[in-house]
């Protein structure tokens, strides 16, 4: 999925510093998580100063912020692509699989705890925005046209968001392309997700 720079309209990020540096702390941050990472880290693994990094983002935390909207950008456009819930499941799972490395990924959207509660909202709202709130309608499109079996279509996205959450960066050990898993993934939660 090609990623478009659409960030804080303050922010100058139509440079290829940006970008790296968003691509670099990205990589940082799924390894070591938001407090194991310094400002230095990531200027010396960008090879940028720091004076150039504050040029992008404000600070560490800003930088966070932006990374993570940065990810989510696009998930939205890739589940409300046309076809079968299973085609747009699977979409989704294989864009997830691939966006993110390891298994601490997707806790970076919930579990580090910000000090400015307009950052904290701003992750909330990119994730909800762009992957929670359309998977939802889509599992209650599910519903509705008796393709999945529930009333509640939060639960039925936490579920899949669970399954998924728990095979990121392990298709390499499973001898797996992203896309086979990612087909294997959406056909066990339909298989208990279908209506009876």
């Amino acid at each position: 999925m090609k990623k478009t720079l659409q960030m804080d309209p303050n922010f100058h990020l139509d440079h290829e510093n940006a970008e790296r540096i968003l691509q670099e702390g990205w990589s940082l941050f799924q390894q070591k998580g938001y407090r194991g990472v310094t400002v230095d880290e990531i200027c010396q693994r960008c090879e940028l100063s720091k004076p150039t990094l504050y040029y992008y983002f404000h600070d560490k935390e800003n930088l966070f912020v932006q990374i993570l909207k940065f990810k989510l950008n696009g998930f939205r456009e890739v589940i409300e692509q046309p076809g079968t819930i299973n085609e747009q499941l699977q979409r989704i799972t294989l864009t997830i699989l691939e966006s993110f490395q390891n298994e601490n990924s997707m806790s970076l959207l919930h579990r580090e705890k910000l000090k400015t509660p307009e950052n904290a909202r701003k992750i909330r709202d990119a994730f909800h925005n762009e992957l929670f709130g359309p998977l939802i309608y889509l599992m209650r499109s599910g519903i509705s046209q008796g393709e999945l079996r529930g009333e509640n279509p939060e639960m039925l996205t936490l579920i899949f968001l669970g399954i998924i959450n728990n095979f990121i960066g392990k298709s390499v050990g499973m001898n797996l392309e992203n896309a086979a898993l990612a087909k294997k993934l959406t056909d066990h939660f339909l298989e208990g997700a279908k209506k009876q």
